[in-house]
């Protein structure tokens, strides 16, 4: 049994700043699989669907996903689209603990606008806030897989990251929080 811990969200839920936090307080190895995708492909996600188109950048993420979700003592950080793939979300459910990240629609806009070292097409089209409510409608139904919904607009990561790390270790005892 892997017992990784996934994080599956919109963009700008916090995967990235909880799992990082998440990982070292459970003391496993953080992946963000975004971040292995461009290192793996030696080229931006952008340039990957722009060069490859989005069936090739899929595939790595499923390749990815998969393999990861498939090691142990992990804390995974997805991609938003990842959990659409139904060969994804089996592989997130064995044996794992999905964690669903959220947050209301306009402070995720807000928190990608805000986020100058990352390259977030999402609020670059002319209604980005329109936009986020059409991928949560999108995604809502298979986000409906988390153990665990944790609503982060009003917590800093770290303090998630200790709610989380607390729920998983109950879980690893044998509890069903």
């Amino acid at each position: 049994m892997p017992g990784n811990v996934v994080l599956i969200g919109l963009s700008g839920s916090g995967k990235s700043s909880v799992g990082r936090e998440l990982a070292r307080r459970l003391e496993f190895r953080f992946v963000d699989t975004d971040d292995e995708i461009v290192a793996t492909a030696g080229k931006s996600i952008a340039e990957i669907f722009r060069d490859e188109g989005e069936a090739a950048f899929r595939a790595l993420e499923s390749r990815l996903v998969q393999g990861q979700c498939a090691a142990e003592r992990r804390v995974i950080s997805v991609g938003g689209g990842a959990a659409l793939d139904p060969a994804n979300r089996a592989a997130m459910l064995a044996g794992n603990h999905v964690v669903r990240l959220d947050a209301p629609d306009e402070v995720l806009v807000e928190r990608l606008r805000d986020d100058p070292a990352e390259e977030r097409p999402l609020v670059k089209v002319g209604d980005p806030l329109a936009r986020m409510r059409d991928l949560r409608a999108q995604r809502e139904e298979v986000y409906a897989i988390a153990h665990r919904r944790v609503d982060t607009s009003g917590s800093p990561p770290g303090a998630i990251a200790a709610e989380l790390a607390e729920w998983i270790g109950s879980r690893l005892r044998g509890g069903t929080g």
